[in-house]
């Protein structure tokens, strides 16, 4: 395509996808298997607990179960950031309503 420039189409089709997703939470799907999630719930830092919470939104909307952070999920209600509870109230609905059959 533009090889004077030594560019591919898959290149530009790459560069392209790492453009348009500056900005969103794009970024939240891209590993199911990410191991810093708990960490992140753990931090004295609310920006990092909203991180972490969008992560696991993000993985229960994709279908994976994220249970095993409950725990850590629950104390965070304590948090004093608005965000961080209604992140935390998402993740509990989810939850609340499968359980709830049992």
């Amino acid at each position: 395509m533009f090889s004077q420039f030594g560019a591919t189409a898959e290149s530009l089709s790459k560069a392209s996808t790492m453009v348009f997703r500056i900005g969103t939470d794009a970024h939240l799907y891209d590993d199911p298997d990410d191991v810093s999630i708990s960490p992140l719930l753990d931090s004295k830092f609310d920006s990092e607990k909203c991180e972490a919470l969008k992560r696991l939104l993000a993985l229960i909307a994709q279908g994976f179960d994220v249970s095993s952070y409950f725990p850590q999920v629950v104390k965070n209600v304590a948090s004093q950031s608005l965000e961080v509870k209604k992140l935390v109230y998402l993740y509990l609905l989810h939850y609340a309503e499968k359980y709830a059959r049992q």
